[in-house]
């Protein structure tokens, strides 16, 4: 098949120089043998945070014009993009469209943050969402859904022969429940080092560190004292809550905590741990007082592809995937986690076994090439990657 698509390489800011979705999203296509027309995605980022309309505009156009000359050379059988609203106007897929050419775009986070893309939504023939429960907010806004898991390039997760460096690690951001339980692991003697964006302190003096960091306590607990509403104070005290526990993190276990990896020093992460772990909760809409939600990210699928022991939390989708307790291991709570991590610890035949059984399902099901076949076989597209 010929597709047009229009992707960022990384879509997480803490990792500005990543290639995860180019090694995932775009790699798997051709490596299928498909032509891809690749059309990096990084300015319309940009314009969605500055909020630039006449920006947008600018960008819209120029991906058309893109494809359009390249579809003059060539017809295509799919546009495929990863776009957020804010980045293009809706206009310009009406304008693929218009062509005959199936458009769908990907999206994930969808569980707490679906404002992001439900002004494109009902605009793509097509919306792949990688959480499984999210469709009805797709259907409620009149857009098609179909369920496009997460999945890994076996081409870059894989084990690596080195030695072991960590007893535990954690590679991710620093938010919502996260810092509550590497609190209790290390409160209770488990030796986790976590790696990525706000575990560390922001850069500057320390004095004006702590200035700062008192000014927006302060004004956080005045503010909870003027307000009226229940509800109000008590999203205003859980986020002091939040801070008071970061900051003692951050105090006393600093050397536990460092900052983001690249790509690849991520993969050898999980080759230089005896424990990776995983937290599958979020905050709705990042606001701590809303209901926590769970959702299945891209360790799940990398994780056990590296060939590591992943711990993460339990949740039914997860079973859509793998048999929890021998592929990879699950807990529901600190505690749960507390004792699997001590056990695993002082037991590496078992947890050698989970290794190698979490790696050989994560290549039998759970690569971005089989996402594709299952996406084209359902689109009723040509090829499924079989010529």
């Amino acid at each position: 098949m010929r597709i047009f698509q229009v992707i960022e390489a990384s879509a997480t800011g803490g990792y500005s120089s990543g290639q995860i979705w180019l090694r995932n999203l775009y790699e798997p296509l051709v490596e299928m043998g498909h032509e891809v027309v690749l059309y990096r995605a990084e300015a319309g980022r940009r314009i969605m945070r500055t909020n630039d309309r006449a920006a947008r505009l600018h960008f819209s156009q120029q991906i058309f014009e893109a494809f359009e000359r390249e579809n003059r050379v060539k017809s295509f059988d799919l546009f495929f993009s990863y776009l957020m609203d804010g980045m293009v106007l809706p206009e310009l897929i009406d304008e693929v469209k218009a062509h005959r050419v199936p458009t769908c775009n990907f999206s994930c986070n969808n569980s707490h943050q679906f404002n992001l893309v439900d002004e494109l939504s009902p605009h793509f023939d097509y919306n792949l969402h990688s959480e499984k429960d999210v469709a009805p907010k797709f259907r409620a806004i009149g857009a098609t859904p179909i369920w496009f898991p997460m999945a890994a390039n076996p081409k870059y997760y894989h084990p690596n022969d080195l030695p072991i460096r960590w007893e535990v690690s954690f590679v991710g951001q620093c938010y919502a429940r996260r810092p509550n339980y590497l609190l209790h692991l290390l409160e209770n003697g488990i030796n986790v080092h976590a790696f990525g964006p706000e575990w560390l302190p922001r850069p500057g003096k320390n004095r004006l560190r702590s200035l700062r960091r008192w000014l927006v306590r302060t004004f956080l607990l005045l503010n909870a004292l003027r307000v009226s509403s229940a509800q109000d104070r008590y999203s205003l005290t859980t986020r002091v809550a939040w801070l008071d526990g970061v900051g003692y993190l951050r105090s006393k276990y600093l050397a536990q905590l460092h900052s983001p990896l690249t790509d690849d020093e991520m993969i050898r992460n999980y080759s230089e741990s005896k424990i990776s772990l995983g937290f599958l909760e979020v905050f709705d809409a990042h606001n701590s007082i809303l209901p926590v939600k769970q959702h299945l990210h891209l360790r799940e699928f990398e994780a056990p592809m590296s060939g590591a022991l992943y711990l993460t939390g339990w949740c039914e989708e997860l079973e859509e995937f793998y048999e929890p307790e021998k592929e990879l291991i699950t807990y529901r709570n600190e505690h749960e986690l507390l004792d699997k991590a001590r056990y695993y610890l002082a037991h590496p035949d078992a947890a050698q076994k989970v290794r190698v059984a979490g790696r050989a399902r994560a290549l039998r099901d759970h690569t971005y090439h089989q996402r594709y076949l299952t996406l084209f076989s359902q689109l009723g597209l040509k090829s499924a990657g079989a010529e």
